[in-house]
């Protein structure tokens, strides 16, 4: 199998080699990510310039680009083979609305748009503790289970630094937690930051998984249609037009 390694954070991050190091066993590793940090890139791609590429030993690139010009440079540019693409492991939870920012998802939505199957790996900011210790357990648990698709990425989130080890593992749906920004003006420039409101934690979702400990894997669809609102637009315009 031919194992595509992408993230978010940067072609040197602990994380990323985490990532490569636990793929190997399972088949030939490629690594294609970005050459400067791309936290909250999302699906953005470069436009309007060219990608300056670098590559620093066999198998390894790094793009000045975006997660998603990586996953397109490895399998346009370079024409790699892929059977499946792996992004992370990212520094910093990607759950609930950040998988919408997340540059980490970003790539394997690129991914799966191009027909590949694709999985995301996140975990608390600076904590690597459990990834090490249980990372070889998630995807033996995602191979043995037989979880990937064509038609959807698997978004795995590990528990957060209060645990030291997972409570277990859970195939969750995606939770939504709202929150607003604050701006704050410092140095001639303005900083932000997220500020939670109160929630409700919804049982065998991804928040309520990082809040218990859980070992979240999450399948998200590429795109935003749907087909239930369709249909209920139309019932609406055929209700008005009696």
């Amino acid at each position: 199998m031919n194992i595509l390694v992408v993230n978010d954070d940067g072609y040197q991050t602990e994380g990323i080699k985490i990532l490569a190091n636990a793929f190997k066993k399972y088949g030939k590793i490629y690594l294609v990510a970005p050459h400067h940090h791309q936290s909250g890139a999302s699906s953005s791609i470069t436009v309007g310039r060219g990608l300056v590429v670098h590559q620093h030993e066999d198998n390894i690139w790094s793009v000045e680009g975006t997660p998603s010009d990586c996953v397109k440079y490895a399998l346009f540019g370079l024409e790699l083979e892929i059977d499946l693409v792996v992004s992370g492991v990212n520094n910093g939870f990607n759950i609930g609305m950040d998988t919408v920012y997340s540059g980490t998802v970003g790539a394997t939505m690129e991914a799966l748009f191009h027909g590949y199957k694709a999985i995301a790996f996140s975990t608390d900011a600076n904590y690597y503790d459990v990834v090490t210790n249980e990372i070889d357990e998630v995807i033996a648990f995602i191979f043995n289970n037989k979880l990937l698709g064509n038609d959807y990425l698997l978004n795995v989130n590990f528990p957060n630094k209060h645990f030291t080890k997972s409570t277990g593992i859970e195939v969750t749906d995606l939770a939504i937690r709202p929150f607003g920004f604050k701006f704050t003006h410092e140095n001639n420039e303005y900083r932000v930051k997220r500020e939670f409101t109160s929630y409700e934690y919804i049982e065998k979702t991804d928040i309520w998984a990082y809040k218990y400990g859980y070992t979240s894997i999450t399948p998200l669809k590429l795109g935003n249609g749907d087909k239930t609102v369709v249909e209920l637009l139309k019932q609406k315009i055929k209700n008005n037009s009696k």
